[in-house]
């Protein structure tokens, strides 16, 4: 049984004196239907499963909106009864009757003892049709991902690892043997991803070659999907970007750059779908003159990276043993794994109710050019720029500029080295910057959020 984090969240919405019906967003196949199951087994509650693929006869009875009718209905079709005090309702698929959706405020308003829960495969769709509005403040919102390195680590059972990046503080000394064992456990997350399929296969000792037969299945089914989109949809053009962005990644998107065959617009809409599906997501060029860093989201400046980065893996043909096995990432397809895994790890360093948004920061100059990967913002509004570099060395011109133009006191960059902290004064003829760079390796890309609010 492959524990998830997601499953704290659970068990806190399920105990609380007050709640409400909880909808369970993410792309398709990250477990959301397996983390409600295990959740409920655990817990020893009763699971009322409701896949609403299935032609049940008490379908109808919810275009009425009668929370109480729809119970009954329920049970008397069941042949159970339902205790709000031992049971969850799980309405799965509900894409296929987006009624239960608006249904959900009636729940809350009306019956709020009973426990329900729902989610479904591209149920983002259905959220962004015109007609249909998410009742706000009558339900609350978890977004889903793949398996983290954190909890790739719990599923093998690595606890020792595990505890010690989540206690790690800046300016601790690290070991040569740790960072040597952390790193190699990192190179083989990155060739098996954090797909829960993928993750259970290796945890039960199945060849990289039969894990690399699940991923291509994954991916396969993906492409099956793309017919199942909104009206009006090109599967043919979903299928030419989906497969292209695997070398775009860490580069700002220009449509030409992914086929010249295709009017733009047509390529915007079809990536758009790809990121409602959440099988892509953009990182959004900011200005980052302040916080929040979304108010000065440019909205057609954005680079993107995919939903895991073992699936790109296997996009790129690239050999799960020579991967597992090497030391410098940008040996790997010139570092392109490398900034999809930093994104990957920072997108769900978020509260589950918020939906995990990311930035980076670019001045386009000509002779003057200059871009940060990333940028975040911790608990004490200071903006954080991140650069990423695939191996244990790279320029640092652009992250200087940055903190000089934006007067940042605080930097971070990733590299494969051991981690070190600097207090860099950099000197211009506009006057000196003084700053603190922290040197993180990869493998603790993910507590980076944690580190950084902890910082004085």
């Amino acid at each position: 049984m492959l524990n998830r984090e997601s499953s704290k969240t659970l068990k806190n919405w399920y105990y609380k004196k007050l709640r409400k019906p909880l909808l369970i967003r993410g792309a398709r196949q990250v477990g959301k239907t397996t983390l409600v199951r295990m959740f409920a087994e655990k817990e020893n509650i009763k699971l009322i499963e409701i896949n609403c693929e299935k032609p049940w006869s008490f379908i109808p009875l919810i275009e009425a909106l009668d929370p109480v009718k729809v119970i009954e209905a329920i049970e008397f079709e069941l042949n159970i009864t339902i205790d709000p005090e031992k049971c969850l309702i799980f309405f799965d698929e509900v894409q296929k009757t987006p009624s239960v959706l608006k249904i959900l405020r009636y729940f809350y308003e009306e019956i709020p003892e009973y426990k329900i829960i729902t989610t479904g495969s591209l149920l983002e769709f259905v959220l962004d049709e015109p007609e249909f509005s998410v009742p706000v403040g009558r339900l609350e919102l978890m977004y889903m991902g793949p398996f983290s390195f954190e909890e790739f680590l719990l599923a093998n059972g690595e606890k020792s690892a595990l505890h010690f990046i989540q206690n790690y503080k800046i300016g601790d000394e690290l070991a040569t043997n740790y960072h040597k064992k952390l790193t190699k456990l990192l190179r083989i997350y990155i060739a098996v991803g954090g797909m829960p399929e993928v993750v259970n296969a290796y945890t039960e000792k199945q060849s990289m070659i039969e894990l690399e037969k699940i991923k291509s299945s994954i991916i396969d089914t993906f492409k099956l999907d793309f017919h199942k989109y909104k009206k009006n949809t090109n599967p043919k053009l979903l299928s030419i970007i989906f497969d292209s962005l695997p070398i775009q990644i860490g580069k700002k998107i220009k449509y030409s750059n992914i086929d010249r065959t295709y009017k733009s617009n047509e390529i915007s809409k079809s990536l758009y779908q790809l990121n409602l599906a959440r099988i892509v997501s953009k990182v959004f060029n900011t200005s980052c003159n302040g916080i929040p860093l979304s108010a000065e989201r440019k909205e057609n400046f954005f680079k993107c990276f995919l939903l895991d980065i073992g699936l790109i893996h296997t996009q790129l043909k690239l050999n799960p043993f020579e991967t597992s096995e090497t030391v410098e990432l940008n040996y790997v397809n010139n570092g392109v794994l490398s900034e999809q895994l930093i994104a990957q790890q920072l997108h769900f360093q978020h509260l589950d109710f918020q939906e995990p948004q990311l930035y980076y920061w670019a001045r386009e100059k000509k002779a003057a050019s200059a871009e940060v990967d990333f940028v975040i913002a911790d608990s004490k509004r200071r903006i954080i720029p991140i650069e990423v570099k695939s191996g244990s060395t790279g320029s640092m011109r652009s992250l200087q500029v940055m903190i000089h133009e934006k007067s940042l006191s605080h930097a971070v960059r990733f590299n494969s080295e051991i981690p070190s902290v600097f207090h860099e004064i950099r000197k211009t003829v506009l006057g000196d910057t003084e700053y603190n760079l922290y040197s993180l390796p990869h493998y603790l890309s993910g507590q980076i959020v944690r580190l950084m609010n902890e910082l004085d």
